[in-house]
C-alpha cells in the first residue's frame, strides 16, 4: 500500500491530494517504526520490576495466564514506559499504540503520556502477561514461529485500546497478524480498573489457526487472528503452575465472532 501510494486519480482536487498523501506518509512512517522496533533488544529486566513496588504489582496482577480478566483499580500508575516490551524463548513485543480514546488517533497515537491511567496499568499488565505466556510458550505457538518456509518469527507490536477514557467495558480488537513478519499483541483497558487479557489458551488457539492460513499462503500468516475468548474454552481453575485462585470470568456478552474482528493496522 505505502509502495503504491503514487497511484491516485488525477482528478482529485489539489488540497485533497496533499492531504491524503501527508496521510499515506505518515501511515507508513508509523508502519516503518513499527517494523524496525519489532527487532529491538530492550525489553524490561526483571531487575526493573523487583525494583519497581508497582511494576512487581503488575506482574503479579497478570501471572494466571488463564485469567482474560483482571482488576487493577487499586493498583498505582507505572512511571516507566511500556513501550519496552518483553522478550523470552525467541518471542517479542514491542511498541505501544493507544486505540478507543478519542483523544489520539492513528499514526500519531504512541506517546506513553496518552493513556489513560488505567491504560497505562493494563499495557504492562500486558507485557507481564506475554512474558508469562511465553516464558512457557505453547507447543502451537512454537511450531508457528518455527513452521518450515513461514515468514513469522515471533514479533508483536503491542497496543491497548483504551477503553477506559470513555468509562465504557470493551471488547479487545482480536491480536492478529498485520504483516507477514509482524503482529499485533492486544488487550483493553476499561471502566473501574478492568483489563483484559489474551490467555494462553487463546494464544494457542490463534497460532493453529495461523499455521492452517500460513500452509494454505505460501507460509504466509498475514490477516489470521486470535480467536475470542471463550470461558468454556480455559482450563479450570485450581492447583499447578499456569492456574490462579480466581475462575476465569464468564464470557462477556458482546464477545460473539470467534476473532474475526475486522480491524486494520489503524485499528478501524
Amino acid at each position: 500500500m505505502c509502495a503504491d501510494s503514487t497511484l491516485v486519480n488525477r482528478r482529485i482536487a489539489p488540497w485533497a491530494l496533499v492531504l491524503g498523501t501527508l496521510g499515506i506518509v505518515a501511515g507508513c512512517a508509523a508502519a516503518a517504526q513499527e517494523e524496525e522496533a519489532s527487532s529491538g533488544e530492550d525489553a524490561f529486566s526483571q531487575t526493573q520490576v523487583d525494583n519497581d513496588p508497582t511494576l512487581k504489582t503488575l506482574q503479579a496482577a497478570a501471572s494466571n495466564v488463564n485469567q482474560y480478566e483482571i482488576n487493577v483499580d487499586n493498583l498505582a500508575v507505572p512511571g516507566p514506559n511500556a513501550s519496552v516490551g518483553a522478550t523470552v524463548n525467541g518471542f517479542s513485543t514491542r511498541g505501544l499504540d493507544w486505540f478507543k480514546n478519542p483523544a489520539v488517533t492513528y499514526p500519531n497515537n504512541k506517546s506513553w503520556d496518552q493513556g489513560t491511567d488505567t491504560g497505562k496499568k493494563c499495557q504492562w499488565a500486558a507485557i507481564f502477561r506475554f512474558n508469562e505466556i511465553f516464558a512457557s510458550p505453547p507447543p502451537e505457538a512454537i511450531a508457528m514461529r518455527d513452521l518450515q518456509g513461514g515468514s513469522w518469527h515471533g514479533s508483536f507490536w503491542s497496543w491497548i485500546d483504551d477503553y477506559a477514557s470513555t468509562d465504557s467495558v470493551g471488547q479487545p480488537t482480536a491480536s492478529y497478524a498485520w504483516s507477514s513478519g509482524l503482529w499485533k499483541w492486544i488487550g483493553a483497558s476499561g471502566k473501574d480498573g478492568l483489563c483484559r487479557l489474551p490467555t494462553k489458551t487463546m494464544v494457542a488457539r490463534m497460532m493453529t489457526s495461523c499455521i492452517a492460513h500460513a500452509n494454505a499462503n505460501n507460509g504466509d500468516p498475514k490477516g489470521c487472528r486470535m480467536p475470542a475468548y471463550d470461558a468454556a474454552l480455559e482450563p479450570a481453575p485450581g492447583p499447578g503452575p499456569e492456574a490462579g485462585t480466581d475462575a476465569a470470568p464468564d464470557a462477556p456478552a458482546n464477545v460473539a465472532d470467534g476473532g474475526t474482528s475486522e480491524a486494520g493496522p489503524d485499528g478501524s
